[in-house]
């Protein structure tokens, strides 16, 4: 292959691929409006490439088309500037941009005609523009006017370039990784066609990095909408994949035709490696073509009336996913899957003993998995279609998963947000509660006994109910230590015992100890004691003991576990699935925030309380008090 061929070749592909991608860019210019000019820079550069080929004709028509092409580069930068001006339009918008881009922005159409100007000029003063040049027949040699053209297209490119800094300082990150790649694309185009100025500057070297212009319009493409339109990423693995096929192969032709005449095969030795590089390439074109029928046809053959094509798949998997629910899923899977087939089908989330039809079952384990059961008697292509069907409810069950999870999540900040508001109320609507309940404690001063002694008992129980409500709703500071736990137990068992007149014994070793904060473990077992004592009043022989010991947690953590038991009513199923609610469980004189305000220090303290009724009494609390790590 000669140099002029691959020149004629290398400017071909140019106009092709630039004429490809700007009539695509066309198309999704609908959906987005800054590709519109990108696809106008494409074409003009198919313009220029082809500009290059007409001048080597002898018809003069031909070859004065083809310089008025190459004279016309001025629109390029005119196009690649206003795409920029689009591209970085949406920053612009959003961020307090200079005026110039604005300006520039409605102005615009003044640029074109610049652009307009500039290349009518050169074309009318290119006398002696195009002359011999080493191979071609013809080839452009600036002067004069030409000069003013090419300075005029590095400005507009210099210009569209700068826009395209400052666009990178306020945009996105995806916008910031295209303008990257403009650059990088941009460096690499000004290398490759800046060789054609070789003879306008006496050098004279073939212009060979103008062979590598095919890949300039189709990087530059892809380095824009890689980030803003997934399809192109996809053409893009398919492009690279057969690339690399077609690169191997022709790599293991050489090899072997280098080698075929050691091996005896003359014949093949004797061939043009060119042309053994052509017939491949025709061979693989061909596969290529091929390949889908095949694969139908495979299909057809191996699976017949399985009727399964891309628009069905597409169909079902966006079906699919505009479930919201397992239950929507469900029945969505069926109903597809029973339209297509024409037979009872069944989906499960959850695995039922010998089903009567045919399941899918889509099944979370460690991870998420898919089996058929009871398709065995089913022909190939009904297994075929389910095993795919298996496939997209796989997926589209992890997505239902995933929006759950977000579900509940949303849901949880909700509930913990509205908890904090309404502690918030609560603690201020204590606080204010105390100023009117020491008045009156005040006013009943005045009262004769019995009725100041029953206002003060009334005061006294409303002023427990304003503290617990702040210890229930104000925010939990612990300062968390290693203390005595007997000494605790003594000190709260001597306040119980005086003032409700109730035993309280205890076995716990001298030297076991609890870690947390010493003033809340006091107010837990206050709390429980009080409980304790305020429902073995009346028996004929209240009991109360507190007991203690380190032990070992399920997960493998250390803690002191503190069990206060009573001898007392037991407690009925249904309050045991309203313990440790607010205002629930609650006992004569209480407030109802009493176990309440225990399991919220538990949960400060990463311990946890429990109740039973298993242990040899009426009623046990259990609270576990973590060691540290």
């Amino acid at each position: 292959m000669t140099l002029m061929t691959a020149f004629y070749i290398s400017m071909s592909l140019t106009v092709i691929t630039a004429v490809l991608a700007g009539a695509w860019l066309i198309i999704k210019s609908t959906q987005h409006k800054a590709l519109r000019p990108l696809a106008g820079f494409c074409l003009a550069m198919a313009g220029w490439c082809a500009g290059h080929l007409l001048v080597q004709f002898e018809a003069l028509i031909i070859r004065q088309t083809g310089l008025a092409l190459l004279l016309a580069n001025p629109f390029i930068p005119t196009f690649f500037l206003h795409f920029t001006l689009n591209f970085i339009g949406d920053a612009s918008q959003s961020q307090s941009s200079p005026a110039l881009i604005k300006t520039m922005q409605r102005r615009i159409g003044i640029w074109y005609g610049l652009a307009a100007v500039v290349s009518i000029i050169s074309w009318l003063a290119a006398d002696n523009f195009l002359q011999p040049w080493l191979s071609f027949s013809a080839f452009i040699h600036l002067d004069g006017f030409g000069w003013v053209n090419l300075a005029y297209t590095v400005l507009v490119g210099l210009e569209a370039h700068s826009l395209l800094i400052w666009g990178w300082q306020v945009s996105s990150a995806n916008k910031r990784r295209s303008i990257v790649a403009m650059f990088i694309v941009g460096g690499w185009g000004l290398l490759l066609a800046t060789s054609f100025v070789f003879p306008s500057v006496n050098i004279d070297v073939f212009p060979y990095p103008m062979l590598l212009l095919p890949s300039y319009a189709v990087l530059l493409v892809y380095g824009v909408t890689r980030y803003q339109l997934v399809e192109v990423n996809q053409w893009a693995r398919k492009a690279i994949n057969w690339l690399a096929l077609v690169t191997g192969v022709f790599i293991a032709i050489a090899l072997f035709s280098a080698i075929a005449g050691s091996l005896g095969i003359t014949a093949l030795a004797d061939v043009p490696l060119l042309q053994l590089w052509l017939y491949s390439l025709f061979v693989l074109a061909v596969a290529w073509m091929l390949s889908q029928p095949a694969h139908l046809l495979a299909d057809r053959i191996i699976y017949p009336g399985a009727h399964l094509d891309q628009g069905t798949l597409d169909q079902w998997l966006a079906t699919l996913q505009q479930c919201q629910s397992w239950e929507s899923l469900k029945r969505t899977a069926e109903q597809l899957l029973q339209q297509h087939l024409g037979r009872m089908l069944h989906v499960e989330f959850a695995v039922e003993e010998q089903p009567q039809d045919p399941t899918i079952y889509c099944l979370k384990r460690s991870e998420w998995e898919i089996k058929l059961v009871g398709w065995e008697d089913l022909t190939p292509s009904l297994r075929h279609v389910g095993e795919v069907f298996a496939a997209l409810l796989l997926s589209s069950a992890r997505l239902v998963e995933q929006r759950l999870q977000l579900a509940k999540q949303e849901k949880q900040r909700l509930a913990e947000q509205h908890l904090v508001e309404l502690g918030s109320l609560s603690a201020a609507m204590a606080h204010e509660l105390r100023n009117p309940l020491n008045i009156i404690s005040m006013a009943a001063a005045q009262t004769d006994k019995t009725t100041r002694s029953y206002i003060q008992a009334q005061v006294e129980r409303a002023d427990q109910l304003v503290s617990d409500m702040l210890s229930y709703s104000g925010r939990l500071e612990l300062s968390c230590e290693m203390n005595k736990l007997k000494l605790i137990v003594s000190t709260v068992a001597s306040y119980i015992e005086q003032n409700y007149q109730i035993k309280v014994s205890s076995d716990i070793e001298n030297d076991l100890v609890v870690y947390g904060d010493c003033g809340k473990i006091q107010q837990v077992l206050t709390n429980l004691l009080e409980n304790a004592a305020a429902f073995t009043r009346n028996q004929s022989m209240p009991q109360i003991l507190i007991s203690a010991n380190n032990i070992q947690q399920n997960s493998g953590d250390n803690c002191c576990e503190i069990i206060v038991h009573n001898n007392g009513p037991a407690i009925t199923e249904e309050m045991k699935k309203q313990l440790f609610i607010p205002f629930v469980s609650k006992r004569a004189g209480g407030s109802g925030l009493g176990l309440a305000i225990i399991r919220r220090i538990m949960e400060a303290h990463q311990g946890c309380v429990y109740h039973s009724d298993s242990m040899g009494w009426n009623c046990s609390f259990i609270c576990q008090f973590p060691y540290p790590k």
